[in-house]
């Protein structure tokens, strides 16, 4: 109880006042927009406004409506290690949304949609911490902050043999940044140095289908990998020794690739229930930190391995003349991919394991019970013109877990005697959107 105390108090101070930067809520974390971050992280199967661009961009076809979306959005962590906090800093940032269809005719009418998400944090476009493997870390809940983008197309093939059939493509972007670093002696036997960096940006695709047939509607979709890379090479010149050229960096920031699929069931206009299933494919992620140097040993592999993750959620629906009230509430379960905090050999550069070289290695992530809810309400200015507002919030309750080694040192501890880890997640939003 102390914990989640701690949390929704930071929450609160920083949803009202100024926070310091800090990790970001990317939507591969917390969700894309306060509907689908409500209802447990779902929305393949449903999500038909800028929500769909990452949920499932086949959705968008159900838009009939061009609208405009703004928001802002904060979360807060209590970690603990051996029952002591984790500083972690908490995180806030802005989210804009955008659906227009295009106003074509005849065959193309009501056909294609456009939809574009943006989230953006506070004060910054990227930020990451790259660290060494023995040091304390959350590489799974504690993401770089970075401006995220994502657009999709939906395409509606009503008025066809394939009735009730959506086709979505879009793409997922964030940035990298690349750089040199030239350190060289001048004619005074004094150094000096420039450096050239570039933010570029880095694309993953999104594809997805979904089919209404009567109360029922299905979703499926694919979230390719996407990363965020930091590289500096440092390059020196007219020294008296020559030195390798090195490389300062590492993955800042790293969502792996998904495939989730999702039916909802609408017993009744004012009732939906949603159930999906997302499987994310972990065990392709590298790790973090990057070789020095083309002879320089490697961290030892981060051993993670693929997750499937339940969720469930409810909606209803109260109408009352021109007022909607939609009520939501969801629950989903993550399990971590991460291995327990232990020992483990570095790697050659060809990536085999380092014979009798065994490091400490502190990926630290737990399995995590999170219970969501929100409600929204519309309010009918015309009768193609409307207002929406949409209050989202979520617990993260990590599991605790014992790992096989101390939280500092290089041995490994007694069974049940090892580092100790657990904490809380709350996070919380809204949107107001017009829609005409």
């Amino acid at each position: 109880m102390r914990r989640i105390t701690t949390a929704l108090a930071a929450l609160f101070a920083i949803l009202l006042g100024n926070a310091r930067p800090a990790a970001a809520t990317p939507q591969d974390l917390f969700g894309l927009g306060a509907r689908t971050q409500a209802l447990g992280l779902t929305g393949v199967s449903y999500a038909e406004d800028y929500e769909a661009t990452f949920a499932n961009p086949a959705g968008l076809g159900r838009a009939r409506r061009r609208g405009i979306h703004i928001g802002l959005s904060a979360g807060a962590y209590d970690l603990h290690i051996d029952d002591e906090r984790f500083p972690v800093d908490a995180a806030r940032g802005m989210t804009i949304g955008a659906t227009l269809p295009l106003p074509f005719h005849d065959v193309l009418q009501d056909r294609l949609v456009l939809g574009l998400g943006v989230y953006t944090p506070q004060q910054v476009l990227l930020r990451g911490n790259v660290r060494f493997p023995d040091v304390p870390q959350w590489p799974v809940i504690e993401r770089a902050q970075s401006l995220g983008i994502v657009l999709g197309l939906g395409i509606d093939l009503h008025s066809t043999d394939l009735e009730g059939l959506r086709l979505g493509v879009g793409v997922s972007a964030i940035a990298d940044v690349i750089g040199e670093l030239d350190v060289r002696l001048d004619e005074t036997s004094s150094f000096s140095s420039t450096v050239e960096t570039q933010l570029l940006a880095t694309f993953a695709p999104i594809v997805g289908a979904s089919y209404d047939i009567g109360e029922w509607s299905f979703g499926l979709v694919y979230r390719h990998e996407l990363r965020a890379k930091m590289d500096l090479e440092i390059r020196t010149a007219d020294l008296p020794v020559s030195l390798p050229v090195l490389t300062v960096g590492g993955i800042v920031q790293y969502d792996p690739g998904q495939l989730a699929g999702e039916v909802s069931w609408r017993p009744d206009p004012g009732l939906r229930v949603i159930a999906n299933l997302t499987w994310r494919m972990w065990s392709q992620y590298p790790g973090a930190q990057t070789a020095t140097s083309l002879s320089s040993l490697s961290a030892p592999d981060p051993e993670f391995s693929d997750t499937v993750s339940p969720r469930i959620a409810v909606e209803g629906t109260l109408r009352d003349r021109r007022a909607t009230l939609h009520l939501r509430g969801g629950y989903a379960l993550e399990l971590s991919p991460a291995p327990d905090a232990r020992l483990a050999p570095r790697r050659n550069p060809d990536g085999s394991a380092v014979m009798n070289d065994a490091v400490p290695v502190r990926y630290l992530d737990g399995d995590r019970h999170i219970v969501t809810g929100g409600l929204g309400l519309t309010w009918d200015l015309s009768a193609s013109e409307r207002v929406r507002f949409d209050l989202f919030g979520q617990a993260h309750f990590l599991v605790d877990r014992v790992h096989q080694i101390l939280r500092t040192g290089a041995m490994e501890a007694p069974e049940g005697m090892g580092m100790r880890t657990g904490g809380v997640i709350l996070v919380g939003g809204w949107t107001i959107a017009l829609e005409f």
